[in-house]
């Protein structure tokens, strides 16, 4: 009996935890975005002040250096959605690919997308760096966007999504009414396949956001920075010596800002993403 009301008991008490531990660092962000240099160092940590000065920062973050991180937080918009929205249409059609069709190097070519997801990013910058400066893409936006088009985990996602979502009767049906392949994939398949793909989306464009050595390594101009880089040349410079404005409410509000997408996106995608991640898990689903 007391086993029984004990397993619930301790359950929630890791979820309050693991609350805690996720949404402390935001309210910390938020609290101590609100306030000046002096009042960071002289005020409690985690008690707001009487009266925030949100607003005098924000001018602050978007005037500083000719308005540099309104041109990152586009930069990032740009970087996330583009490539978000093309390697999940790309991931979509080659994971369909290689669930629902039989094609000589099928298995290689699975067994080669199953491999590249143990190869590390990093490890791939180089090659990419050189590649990009014979063909000329360096410090340009497609530059940093074409190498994350080709998304191997993006793949694997969905072609076991596919073959687990997309029946092939109903796809032999529509082959006995005369519907084309791309025809298929598209009235068929694609409606059956969208939990799935919101969930890469959010993924990708999560992945794409939060991307720093790329973008770092591949671009030169400050101005097409995303916020992670351009945030962290703020940060770098917070103890330089001779520095003349301290930097710290620009960093915080502006790694404030480049947390919220991640929080306004999720709760619209929420049921998209439950069923994309949780489909096949119950039998006879």
């Amino acid at each position: 009996m007391i086993g029984r009301h004990l397993k619930p008991a301790v359950g929630n008490a890791l979820l309050l935890i693991a609350a805690v531990l996720v949404l402390a660092p935001i309210y910390w962000l938020v609290v101590a975005s609100s306030k000046t240099p002096s009042q960071l160092f002289s005020s409690s940590t985690f008690l707001p002040l009487a009266h925030p000065d949100w607003l005098s920062n924000l001018r602050d973050l978007f005037s500083f250096e000719n308005g540099a991180f309104g041109y990152w937080l586009a930069n990032s918009a740009v970087y996330a959605l583009i490539t978000a929205s093309l390697a999940t249409f790309v991931s979509t059609l080659a994971g369909y690919g290689l669930a629902k069709y039989r094609f000589r190097m099928r298995r290689a070519i699975f067994g080669l997308t199953v491999g590249s997801l143990m190869v590390p990013a990093t490890a791939l910058v180089v090659p990419l760096f050189l590649l990009e400066h014979d063909v000329g893409l360096l410090d340009t936006y497609q530059g940093v966007i074409l190498p994350l088009l080709v998304y191997p985990f993006g793949v694997y996602f969905m072609s076991i999504f596919a073959a687990e979502a997309v029946p092939d009767t109903l796809i032999d049906a529509s082959r006995i009414d005369g519907a084309g392949e791309l025809r298929i994939f598209w009235t068929v398949g694609r409606p059956i396949l969208m939990p799935g793909m919101v969930t890469l989306f959010l993924l990708s464009f999560i992945g794409t956001w939060n991307n720093y050595f790329l973008p770092l390594v591949l671009l030169g101009d400050s101005f097409r920075f995303p916020l992670t880089v351009g945030l962290a040349t703020w940060a770098s410079e917070l103890h330089l010596a001779g520095v003349s404005q301290p930097l710290y409410p620009e960093v915080l509000l502006g790694s404030l800002i480049s947390v919220l997408p991640m929080i306004v996106l999720f709760p619209f995608l929420q049921k998209y993403i439950a069923r994309g991640l949780t489909f096949g898990a119950i039998a006879g689903e």
